[in-house]
Order: C-alpha cells, then structure tokens, then sequence
C-alpha cells in the first residue's frame, strides 16, 4: 500500500471524482466524512490539516482510501516545549463521527493507516467519537499498538444526565410512513404523533415551513436563538461562542446543499425548529441540534418536528434518521437502536519517538501561542517558544522580532542584539 499525504487545498480538490468514488463504494462511510463535509473543512485557512490517501501501489493513479487527520500544537510545561498531536479532522466542526474511508476491496489500508500514524512523531493521538465496523477498527488499532505507545480508551458520560455520548441510536425507516408508524414505535407514541401531525396539517394557524434560499438565514436565527434561550444559564459565559458555532456548522451545511432544517409556527410565531443534515448518497438523516419555545406542549414542538423530519425522509427514498450521540430516552420513543463509537487516546511512552512540529502551519501555530503566552507574561514559556522555532527555522522573522522584545523587556540587552542583527539580515524591512 503506498500513502500520500495531502495538505493543499488544490490537491484535495483534484481528488473531488476519486473521493466521491470511494465514499459510495464504503457502505460504512458516513455524512461527516463526505466530499462536501470536509470540503467546508478544509476552506478554511486556519486549519492545519492533512489527508493519508492510500493507493493499491505505486503503479495505480487512484486512491481506494481517504484518513483526514488535524495536527495540533500543545505546550508541554513538563518538557517546556511544544510537542505535535494529531486529531481527528472532524472535531473542526463537531462531528459526531469521525474515522476514514475505505474501498471494500481495499481493508488492508487500515493497518497502512495505523503503520504510517506510528510514524509521524506526535505526543498524542486523539480518535475522538471514531466510528469504523470492528474489523476495520482492529485491523488499524493492532497497526498502533506497541511498548512504546499507551492506549487508553475512554467512556463519554455526561454527568449531569447521565448520557453515554458513544452511543449514537439511529432508527432503519420503512418505504412507507404509515408502515414506519405501525411497526417501529409504541402504541402510545403513534397515537400521539397521528394526532399532532393530522392536527398541525389541518391547521390555519399551525404550519411547518422548511429552510430554503430565501429563509435559511432566518431559519438558523430562529433555532439558535432557541438553542441559546435554554442553554445559556448552564453554559454561562461560553454560550455566545457554543451559539456562533452551532451558527457557523448549519451555514456550512447549507452551503454543502445538506441542511433540513423545518421550523413549527403557530401565525408568526416559530414555536420550535430543528436541524438535521442530509446525506443523499447514503440515504440518510442525520439530526444534529433543535430548540424550541419551552412555554408551548401543544402541540409538543419537540416529538412533531422529528416527526415531521421522519415523515420527510422517508417521502424522500431515505432509509436512516440517525439521532447522532447521546442515549437521551426520548430517542428510542422514535423505534431508533444503538450504534457505538470509540474515543481512544494513544500516547507516546518514549520522548525519543517524538518529532517537533515542523510543517508551515504548526510553525505558525507555535509563534502564535508564544506570543500569547509573551503578553500574558509567562515569559519562560513564550521565551522556549520562540527558541524552539527558530532551532526548525533559524531566520523566522516574527519568532526573532518577539524573541528580540522579549530580551530586552528582561534586561537581557547583550543576549538580544544578536537577535536583531539576525533579524535586521533576515527582514531588512522589519
């Protein structure tokens, strides 16, 4: 198996036909690993991530395997240096699933995948929320394992609640909606939504819309306005960025042609909105976040809308509503069984396996924490910082520039004029 590695943009896209190829050929590839999902990803500048693309050998022009990783940067304080990690790409934008994909034909790639991790000189590996059938994920994690490296694979409970978040239900949906009444829920429930869903359809004042290009924007307005009205005691100071971030995904989505997202009204007043991505190829749902007007239980925005979206996937020849992680139990109400993911951290035992982060992004990312660390006067670590940089690229303008700064601000005159001197000659306009 012979791995390329992938960390331009351009060359991502030229892999658009290959990518897409493989996905519909993996039937254990999923919507957060999509061409479109990670395309959002990877637009964007600031992340420092890579893609392993595995080809059959040398001789073959395409691939039959796509592991898209993101390098970190963390700070060390016992080793006083920064040291590289490697997460999956998916945490850029919350992915309940994370992993890689793989041709059928081609199940060896997962041993390459963990051989060439091995190799790649990090301090940590993060698979966070990894979904991969039990075979694949064997045959990738034996590839990891080793003296040298610890394994610790880790629960994701929520205390307050109690939810297992490696538990991810999903519901198999019938071709028919009243079939999936009949058969998939309780009596109870499928009274209840009957009579809500005949409720709101007859209605002059209850009525769903669905987020198209004229409303979206409001649409996603409405459902983190919601979202943010009931989390914001519990969250306290971190619910604007958590409500900007839930914003950011749904737009992303929607620029991916991926977003259903059906908001409840009673006249003009949205009673509940929820937000689900669409994976055509795959044919499923997957529902991702909701919010609603805590005030109003009739009819009940939250039982309607994944109703209603159930109602609509299956009008739509999709076969899955997948309710993503959480065993919350209002998610089996809706007939839904379990999937399990794996949050496993892999560390380095031996500091000698260790490589410093040397690739452009993870440079610039160690400036910019010095320099942060530098104005928060931890002037030891911002000063091993600048050092360590400049040991990987000795004329680094900025790094010299703060290095320099630094010095002098600690009354070490004599120590950073040579600093300058190689600044002057590095940047003679800095």
């Amino acid at each position: 198996m012979q791995l390329d590695i992938i960390d331009s943009f351009a060359a991502f896209e030229a892999l658009e036909a290959n990518w897409k190829a493989v996905y519909a050929a993996d039937p254990e590839a999923h919507y957060f690993l999509s061409w479109g999902w990670m395309r959002q990803l990877f637009s964007d500048e600031g992340n420092n991530w890579c893609v392993l693309a595995a080809r059959h050998s040398t001789d073959d022009s395409d691939h039959v395997a796509f592991f898209p990783l993101l390098r970190r940067v963390r700070f060390s304080k016992s080793r006083q240096r920064f040291c590289s990690e490697i997460q999956m790409a998916g945490s850029i934008s919350w992915a309940d699933y994370t992993g890689f994909i793989c041709h059928p034909d081609h199940e060896t790639a997962a041993a390459a995948f963990g051989a060439h991790l091995r190799s790649m000189g990090w301090r940590r590996l993060t698979l966070k929320n990894f979904r991969a059938p039990a075979k694949r994920l064997a045959s990738f994690i034996s590839a990891l394992e080793g003296p040298d490296l610890h394994h610790d694979e880790r629960q994701r409970i929520v205390k307050t609640d109690n939810t297992n978040l490696l538990v991810c239900p999903y519901v198999s949906l019938p071709e028919d909606f009243d079939r999936y009444l009949q058969d998939r829920i309780s009596a109870n429930t499928r009274q209840k939504i009957r009579r809500f869903l005949r409720k709101i359809d007859q209605s002059d004042e209850l009525r769903f819309t669905e987020a198209d290009s004229r409303t979206f924007e409001r649409d996603i307005e409405i459902l983190v306005a919601f979202w943010r009205s009931k989390w914001a005691r519990r969250k306290g100071d971190r619910v604007d960025e958590l409500a900007s971030k839930y914003r950011s995904i749904l737009h992303q989505a929607r620029a991916d042609d991926a977003l259903f997202l059906p908001v409840l009204w009673r006249g003009s007043e949205p009673l509940g909105a929820l937000a689900s991505f669409v994976d055509r190829e795959k044919k499923t749902l997957m529902f991702f976040v909701a919010g609603r007007d805590e005030s109003c239980n009739d009819p009940p925005p939250g039982l309607v809308l994944h109703a209603h979206s159930i109602r609509w996937a299956i009008a739509n020849g999709l076969h899955t509503y997948d309710l993503l992680r959480g065993d919350e139990h209002y998610k089996y109400s809706f007939g839904a069984t379990d999937r399990h993911i794996k949050y496993i951290i892999v560390s380095t035992l031996d500091p000698a396996r260790e490589q410093d982060p040397s690739d452009s992004r993870s440079i610039a990312a160690m400036v910019r924490q010095s320099a942060r660390y530098h104005e928060a006067g931890r002037t030891d670590e911002a000063e091993s910082g600048y050092r360590q940089v400049l040991a990987l690229v000795p004329d680094h303008p900025a790094a010299l520039r703060h290095l320099g700064r630094l010095l002098v601000q600690t009354d070490r005159y004599a120590e950073a004029e040579p600093v300058f001197e190689r600044l002057a000659s590095a940047s003679p306009g800095a």
